[in-house]
């Protein structure tokens, strides 16, 4: 037995006297067999302890893995209907496109190119208020995705909005793209330069044609589609810039051929118009297009051939030249006289009839010996046309080509 002071309490009694108090505490020793079932007891919980530890462990390893096996799987759910939703829409079929979208949208809630698809394909079934709704609920936590910019300035251009179209338009220029931006940009420039032109806003179209031109790459098909589009928003001469670049190269294609005939026919170029749709005629594909552009071509062929048979080029004798001269008065005259007997026609032709009637008998030899008579006799011929357009409608036959003539004679023998 032992005896252990475990604390002393002093208590004062009066001044001087103290009484000092022990407390004594008495421990019997632990047998063997005590102890032995201490140690069982020690080690039984401690086995239990890690029992538990153990299948808590192995719980949270199963839930992972079940939880990442699901995961995966909606994942691969949600990628299967995106999947089905793009190729619906890219096969025409909206409605179809949009169900398989709001199902991937399912399994994968918020993931963003899934909605923007959704909102598209509500765009394509014609729901432009949802699908406006969308995607500005889209724009304000990507206020610069330029793809989102697209969607909106294709909405507001189809519900006629289209100053809200433009200025979408252009923060798709200005916004970020995933990929190749530089070609995706030029791609939306086109686009808006298709827009502009539908709204007949050539000036415009123009200005965005420049820069895309100037950005491009130089391949064949980038530049020839650019010039097809400056021919539409009236801009020939650029057109035709682009389309003599590629004439020129070896085994040029047939568009670049036709182009150059076009634009050069536009710009009043008729010598190079006519070399150029010579070449387009030969060439081996030309038999390949439709009737009625074999027949375009054809026509713009003949016409710069009579054009050039009734310019008085320079470099013609004197006597062919003067020969020609004549010819084009009388065509002239012609038609002055038919136009003069519509309703209401003479008194806004009286002028043009009085210059005729104050110019000299028309001779090939007064003609030869007057140089200054040709040019005047030219003018009279070319104002004649265009007035008598003006007053009698668009002319057919040789009036026509005259009047072709007549709006650039100094322009045919350009290049």
């Amino acid at each position: 037995m032992r005896i252990r002071i475990i604390n002393r309490l002093d208590f004062g009694i009066g001044d001087d006297k103290v009484l000092t108090m022990a407390v004594f505490e008495l421990r019997t020793p632990l047998s063997a067999e005590e102890r032995a079932e201490k140690r069982k007891l020690i080690l039984r919980d401690s086995v239990a302890l890690f029992a538990i530890f153990a299948i808590t462990a192995a719980l949270a390893v199963l839930t992972y893995f079940l939880f990442a096996s699901f995961s995966r799987h909606r994942d691969v759910l949600a990628r299967r209907w995106q999947a089905n939703g793009e190729r619906a829409l890219s096969a025409g079929h909206p409605v179809q496109a949009v169900q398989a979208l709001r199902s991937a949208l399912e399994y994968a809630p918020g993931r963003r190119e899934i909605e923007i698809d959704l909102a598209t394909a509500l765009a394509a079934e014609h729901r432009n208020l949802e699908a406006t709704a969308y995607f500005n609920t889209l724009l304000e936590s990507q206020p610069g995705n330029g793809l989102i910019h697209l969607q909106l300035a294709r909405l507001s251009a189809s519900d006629g909005k289209t100053a809200l179209a433009e200025e979408h338009y252009q923060r798709a220029l200005d916004g970020t793209w995933q990929g190749d931006g530089y070609t995706r940009r030029r791609e939306v420039r086109l686009e808006l330069v298709r827009y502009l032109i539908s709204q007949k806003d050539y000036p415009r179209a123009q200005t965005e044609l420049r820069t895309a031109a100037g950005n491009a790459p130089k391949d064949p098909d980038t530049q020839l589609a650019i010039a097809s589009l400056m021919e539409q928003a009236q801009d020939s001469t650029d057109a035709f810039n682009i389309y003599s670049a590629h004439a020129q190269m070896r085994g040029a294609s047939l568009d670049a051929l036709e182009g150059v005939g076009r634009t050069a026919y536009a710009i009043g170029y008729i010598t190079a118009a006519r070399e150029a749709l010579v070449r387009a005629v030969n060439h081996r594909g030309f038999s390949a297009q439709s009737e009625s552009q074999q027949n375009s071509i054809r026509q713009m062929l003949a016409n710069s051939n009579r054009i050039l048979d009734l310019y008085p080029d320079p470099d013609l004798t004197v006597r062919a030249r003067a020969a020609r001269i004549e010819n084009n008065a009388k065509i002239a005259g012609d038609r002055l006289t038919a136009c003069i007997t519509e309703p209401n026609a003479a008194p806004k032709l009286a002028a043009l009839q009085a210059q005729w009637q104050q110019q000299p008998r028309l001779t090939l030899r007064a003609l030869e010996r007057d140089p200054q008579l040709e040019q005047t006799i030219m003018n009279l011929v070319y104002a004649t046309e265009k007035q008598t357009a003006q007053v009698c409608g668009a002319p057919t036959g040789d009036d026509a080509i005259l009047l072709k003539l007549a709006q650039a004679p100094r322009a045919v023998q350009s290049k």
